[in-house]
């Protein structure tokens, strides 16, 4: 299927035919909506081995990092849909406790619209998994989708829309061609919310182009993390994790552990172990030589300015044939550009810090707050600690993995983008609120507001005001007194 360029013309007639049949995908009822997650949640398990194959053509990504990293995850966030969708969709009435006693005669109840055609630009790192999920989650909230696709993840680009298109209707649904040319036309177009995966320098020109024209976004941007190892800590453990999640997909995920902070005195230990993996590690190929051309000029620059390079032994040895050997500095400090630029290559730069306060001071120096780990004995001390990272998720004693649950919101802050993905918040981040009021009866003595009449209703109003909120009993009883007095001259 090969998808032809459209210039933007030629979107905006689609667009008016994909609005009117936005309109009325809004209306289905949402279990037949759900009917047809359920539909594609089943093709992902029947279709696993092509989509599979399709994700090693793109990138070379093994059948179980396929199966664990994109399929699974992806069928999870489905079932999650599934199970949650009509009840978070469904209006919410406002609590009578909660209406203020002189709306007595108002009955509120909040809905969730769609908002309309989501411009969803997708990402080439887990093709199947961050754009399914963006896509899946835009449709069951009753939104018509256009979908500019990564050009470095054809063949998965391809089978995944294969199987929307065969799931849900063709008219809410448009695939964009791949290339780099299709975005600049997707965002000009008259679509009313843009979700964006990708590099900070890419979200900050659509983050721009969205404000010129009050365009809501959620931009999912680069991260930096940091995995800090307490020293209560399982050394193993956060060793262990700092590796699978900095060579997890050859080290091109966005929240892979970067920073590896450790007590000072534990820096022996954790280099001895870091080095034993990394003697038995294949170098991975990596997906653009971009991203290589990026991470080595850090790596020179943190090695100029002291840091030591202890993986691999030579220096000519990380970048080989397109394949990126996993490199471990020490001797890192925060300031240093390698800390604070985005890397999607398999670097760790390890970090020593004295106190559990230099821990997360030199977490949080990074502009980059996408996700972090902590590893501890103590949940408590970790949760204390995640409460003062300034990042968008957390997960003690673990990495990477836990942010895949479907019910957990996935989104940065800083330098790592706004807004949500996956999840309750990822699916309410498709739809506006809508308040609707139904107020009974004729008693409007507001409308004397409009009126000579207004300046009668001020010892009634300022009864009210100091009848329920005066500093003291004094005060509300003078206020219902004069609110009593007021009334009745009525």
């Amino acid at each position: 299927m090969n998808i032809q360029f459209m210039n933007n013309q030629e979107l905006a007639e689609k667009l008016l035919l994909m609005r009117i049949a936005q309109g009325q995908w809004e209306q289905l009822p949402i279990k037949d909506k759900l009917q047809k997650v359920r539909k594609f949640r089943h093709l992902l398990v029947v279709q696993r081995d092509k989509i599979a194959k399709a994700l090693f053509l793109d990138s070379g990504k093994p059948y179980e990092e396929a199966l664990g990293a994109e399929i699974l995850p992806l069928a999870e966030a489905c079932k999650f849909l599934e199970k949650n969708a009509a009840h978070l969709l469904s209006p919410r009435k406002i609590r009578s406790s909660d209406t203020p006693w002189w709306l007595f005669l108002q009955k509120s109840k909040v809905h969730r619209k769609a908002r309309g055609i989501v411009g969803i630009i997708g990402t080439w790192n887990y093709p199947l998994f961050l754009n399914g999920v963006q896509i899946i989650q835009a449709l069951v909230a009753g939104n018509g989708v256009v979908w500019k696709p990564s050009e470095n993840a054809l063949e998965t680009n391809k089978i995944l829309a294969e199987l929307l298109l065969e799931t849900f209707p063709q008219n809410i649904f448009k695939e964009l061609s791949s290339s780099r040319e299709s975005g600049p036309v997707l965002i000009d177009s008259n679509i009313d919310f843009v979700v964006m995966t990708g590099s900070v320098e890419t979200g900050k020109a659509i983050a721009k182009k969205c404000a010129e024209r009050l365009i809501p976004s959620t931009l999912e941007l680069s991260g930096i993390d940091s995995l800090l190892l307490l020293d209560d800590g399982d050394v193993d453990l956060a060793v262990n994790a700092a590796w699978f999640a900095m060579n997890i997909n050859a080290g091109q995920t966005c929240m892979a552990s970067r920073r590896f902070l450790i007590p000072e005195t534990m820096l022996e230990k954790v280099a001895t172990k870091l080095l034993e993996l990394a003697r038995n590690f294949k170098p991975r190929k990596i997906l653009m030589e971009s991203q290589a051309d990026c991470a080595l000029p850090l790596i020179d620059a943190a090695m100029v300015e002291g840091a030591e390079l202890i993986w691999p032994l030579n220096k000519s040895d990380i970048w080989k044939d397109g394949h990126f050997d996993a490199c471990i500095l020490i001797n890192i400090r925060e300031e240093m550009r390698i800390c604070n630029e985005a890397i999607f290559a398999p670097i760790l730069s390890v970090i020593t810090y004295k106190t559990i306060e230099d821990a997360i001071r030199i977490s949080n120096a990074c502009s980059f707050g996408l996700c972090a780990s902590i590893f501890t004995s103590s949940v408590q001390v970790g949760e204390k600690i995640a409460l003062a990272l300034k990042v968008g998720s957390v997960s003690i004693n673990d990495a990477i993995v836990p942010h895949a649950h479907p019910a957990t919101p996935f989104g940065g802050v800083g330098l790592s983008g706004w807004g949500a993905t996956q999840g309750e918040e990822g699916l309410l981040e498709m739809t506006r609120p809508m308040s609707i009021s139904i107020v009974s009866g004729k008693f409007r003595p507001h409308y004397e507001l409009a009126t000579p009449k207004a300046t009668d209703s001020i010892p009634i109003v300022e009864g009210i005001l100091l009848a329920l909120h005066s500093p003291n009993w004094v005060g509300r009883i003078k206020g219902w007194i004069q609110f009593l007095s007021g009334a009745k001259k009525k």
